[in-house]
């Protein structure tokens, strides 16, 4: 009896190592689409990959502050700052209120990336847990979670602070 369960265990081991190994040499669209096909859960990032757009340069221009940032953020893709020190200086330069993050909500369209939305559903379908993990903020993303049917408590990103007066708090 115990050497059947050897045998079996080994046999099965090695199907898995020989899964592995076939992903392996496949090749990068393939590994990508079987990864999908057998994944348990997706994290995605969300500026740039779900959605087209950077959200937090989308909020700055809306909030006229768009050149100030788009300078910072060339700096800080030079490696001169950390992420944390680039998003503190970035919204000490916009300094949104709780009314621009509404008006820009409600007023700027989300720009899903194309094939997204079928990815996200084809994964549902399968019973595929689907999270968005960013750097950016959770009031711009929860929108893009709303409109993927991901539930809020999938997002994981920044919070904005504000002070009891809706101003920006640093």
């Amino acid at each position: 009896m115990a050497l059947y369960s050897l045998k079996s265990n080994l046999h099965l081991a090695t199907l898995k190592t020989l899964s592995l190994v076939s992903i392996s040499v496949m090749s990068p669209q393939q590994s990508v689409q079987e990864t999908f096909r057998t994944a348990d859960c997706v994290c995605f990032d969300v500026d740039s990959t779900v959605i087209q757009d950077e959200g937090i340069d989308e909020l700055a221009r809306f909030c006229g502050k768009g050149d100030e940032v788009k300078r910072l953020t060339a700096e800080a893709m030079g490696g001169n700052m950390t992420f944390q020190e680039a998003l503190k200086k970035r919204l000490d330069i916009i300094r949104p209120s709780v009314s621009q993050i509404k008006e820009f909500i409600e007023t700027f369209p989300v720009h899903l990336t194309p094939g997204v939305t079928e990815l996200v559903k084809m994964l549902h379908e399968r019973g595929v847990i689907v999270y968005l993990v960013s750097g950016g903020f959770r009031s711009l993303i929860e929108p893009v979670a709303e409109k993927l049917h991901i539930p809020p408590s999938n997002v994981y990103a920044n919070r904005l602070k504000f002070y009891f007066n809706c101003e920006y708090r640093a």
